[in-house]
């Protein structure tokens, strides 16, 4: 259950540092979540702009269609889709360390758009909590709300002990996704588009932590 965690927000740290680079490095586009790039997409379609209404377009069905393939795969396959999932993501930085910088963002951060998509359907969670490891809007929802909750109930109620463990987890993955954030940030400032490199240190020290492990446990109500 303990390797479970690390390996969450291990992979919560890469989620920052990939992150951080699709916004700092392409233009403030994000690659990990799909709501802003819908948002264009209807704002393309009303302002008739055609071209990037197509990139939009493009990048959805990428988003889309990594979602298809894991479900698939989970379906049909016994292997474990966390080390493909490692692998893609693994592609995907050295891919965006090469694309030159003029292209267009959307169309540069394809490869970033399935990958994300894919880990977030690998890596979902951990200790029975539904948890991303790509964005952050819910878990930070969930850490307020348990929180509060430690902070009210009494303390011989045992709701309390489960929120504040929940609190743990769930404040434990917002610090490391933002904590890959603020390192991806200085690195990029630094040495500007091979900063993106940096996600292949906690991809190769998940991969040395995932094999012993058996899959994900149900999850909680």
């Amino acid at each position: 259950m303990q390797r479970d965690v690390i390996i969450h927000h291990l992979m919560a740290f890469c989620g920052g540092l990939m992150g951080v680079y699709s916004i700092a490095g392409r233009m403030g586009v994000f690659a990990a979540a799909e709501t802003a790039n819908m948002i264009e997409i209807v704002c393309d379609i009303v302002g008739k702009d055609n071209l990037q209404f197509a990139y939009r377009v493009g990048a959805l069905l990428i988003y889309s269609l990594a979602m298809v393939i894991h479900t698939v795969m989970s379906r049909m396959t016994r292997l474990d889709l966390r080390i493909i999932s490692l692998a893609l993501d693994a592609l995907a930085a050295l891919a965006l360390s090469l694309i030159p910088i003029d292209i267009d963002p959307f169309v540069a951060l394809y490869p970033l758009f399935f990958a994300s998509a894919y880990q977030w359907c690998s890596f979902n969670g951990a200790e029975g909590y539904t948890c991303s490891t790509i964005f952050s809007t819910n878990n930070l929802r969930q850490a307020v709300t348990a929180a509060t909750d430690w902070l009210i109930l009494p303390k011989e109620d045992e709701r309390r002990h489960k929120s504040g463990e929940k609190a743990v987890f769930f404040g434990g993955t917002l610090l490391a996704f933002n904590g890959g954030v603020a390192i991806g940030y200085i690195a990029y400032s630094i040495i500007g588009n091979v900063s993106v490199l940096l996600s292949l240190i906690p991809i190769l020290v998940v991969l040395g932590l995932i094999s012993p492990v058996k899959k994900h446990l149900p999850e909680r109500a």
